[in-house]
C-alpha cells in the first residue's frame, strides 16, 4: 500500500520477487522473510551511510571544515560568488542528506 496524499494506491507485487528471501530463510540465514528484510535493508543503510560519510570526509578534507561550517561561509558571501564553492556545497549537503536518510534504518 502507498499512501498518495488522501489516496490510497496499492501496488501488486509478483510473488516471484521475494523467492530468494525464501530461499535464504530456507536454508537458515534469517528465521523468517521479515527478518531478513529487515536485516538486508540494515546492511544496505550501513553500506551507503559509509559511502557518503566517505564523500563527506573527502569534502571536509578539501575545505578544512565540516559542513555547518561551509554553509555559513557560503551564506555568508555577500558579493562575490565562487562557483566551485557553491557547486562542492550543492554537492556536500547532498551527501549529508542521504546519510541522514539511511541512518533511519538502522
Amino acid at each position: 500500500m502507498i499512501l498518495l496524499g488522501e489516496a490510497i494506491e496499492y501496488v501488486k507485487i509478483p510473488r516471484k520477487i521475494f523467492e530468494p528471501i525464501s530461499d535464504m530463510v530456507k536454508v537458515g540465514l534469517y528465521k523468517d522473510e521479515q527478518e531478513a528484510l529487515k536485516q538486508l535493508v540494515h546492511d544496505q543503510a550501513e553500506q551507503k551511510i559509509d559511502y557518503y560519510g566517505k564523500k563527506v570526509a573527502e569534502m571536509e578534507k578539501k575545505y578544512g571544515m565540516d559542513f555547518s561550517a561551509f554553509e555559513k561561509r557560503i551564506q555568508s558571501r555577500v558579493e562575490e560568488e565562487d562557483f566551485e564553492e557553491w557547486d562542492d556545497f550543492i554537492i556536500w549537503e547532498s551527501y549529508v542528506t542521504a546519510s541522514r536518510y539511511w541512518e533511519k534504518f538502522l
